[in-house]
């Protein structure tokens, strides 16, 4: 005769658990795949919140994103659409102030000077510093021009703060001045919009400013042309 529906077959035949229960090691599987997805899961949403405009490392104490600025003499009228630039054949004003680790940097005659004003937050300058970097290093720079950078418009609530994190990672070559919370260095030389550049010539006068994305071939000749050399 069969035996009943519910007589449990020997474990030598291959024992099967009554319906509803799992294996200890099955719920361990499941438990172990749960806890790795859910690791998965927090890391994707850190990485999307993030993005690219996330910094790698916190700044060192020692670094300030803005600094002190005093300008000597007067402004220069703020760019507009005019052609020719007012600005050109005007002295610009002396500026002084200090990169973030509170290094004197000047923007004074001497030398034929390119300013580069940036913003961490512009997507353009973000292009644009990479370009910059690379003519450097391929040799672009006509010979005797001086270059400083001024990170201005800084901003702890906007992309890729701080801008002593980016412009390290990108390796900006040159001098960085950190403009005030004021952007007194900004304004000093008129600026309004970015990545913006301003060509003086080694009196301290503007040869040239423009504002936005610049091939570097086309920066170079412009150069090239304005200082003479």
């Amino acid at each position: 005769m069969a035996p009943p529906a519910n007589t449990e077959v020997s474990q030598a035949k291959g024992q099967k658990r009554p319906p509803g229960k799992r294996k200890p090691t099955t719920m361990l599987w499941i438990i172990v795949g749960g806890l790795l997805a859910l690791v998965v899961g927090v890391a994707a949403i850190i990485a999307l919140a993030g993005g690219n405009d996330t910094p790698s490392a916190t700044p060192s104490p020692d670094l300030e994103q803005y600094r002190p600025v005093t300008v000597t003499g007067t402004p220069l009228l703020p760019m507009d659409s005019a052609t020719p630039d007012p600005a050109v054949g005007i002295k610009a004003p002396t500026i002084d102030g200090a990169s973030f680790d509170g290094t004197p940097v000047s923007i004074k005659p001497g030398d034929p000077t390119l300013v580069v004003l940036l913003a961490h937050w512009c997507p353009h300058c973000q292009r644009e510093v990479p370009r910059l970097v690379q003519w450097n290093k391929d040799g672009g720079v006509p010979a005797g021009v001086k270059i400083i950078g001024i990170a201005t418009a800084t901003s702890s609530d906007k992309p890729n703060f701080p801008p002593s994190n980016w412009l390290t990672q990108e390796a900006f070559p040159w001098p960085i001045m950190a403009d005030s919370a004021k952007q007194e260095a900004a304004d000093a030389l008129g600026l309004t919009g970015f990545p913006t550049f301003v060509m003086l010539d080694a009196e301290g006068k503007v040869l040239f400013r423009t504002s936005g994305e610049v091939e570097m071939s086309v920066l170079q000749d412009m150069i090239t042309k304005a200082v003479g050399t």
